[in-house]
């Protein structure tokens, strides 16, 4: 997913004004609060994730150099 559909669902996830989020890892972790999930994309956390329905999942677990996050 790239910012603008992230966005469009982060509006449609109920977060006022998504467009003050500038990277995918922000909007993300403001989709998965407002679903009252853990905030866990692209987090230390992913290397031990354990949730292979989770939707962030492909993007979340690939290596991506720090600098980059």
């Amino acid at each position: 997913m790239n910012v603008t559909e992230l966005r469009a669902l982060a509006r449609h996830s109920g977060i006022h004004n998504p467009e003050v989020l500038h990277t995918e890892k922000q909007l993300v972790w403001a989709i998965q609060k407002a679903r009252g999930e853990e905030t866990c994309f692209l987090s230390d956390q992913r290397i031990k994730c354990k949730d292979i329905e989770c939707e962030w999942r492909s993007e979340c677990i690939k290596l991506v150099a720090e600098w980059r996050r």
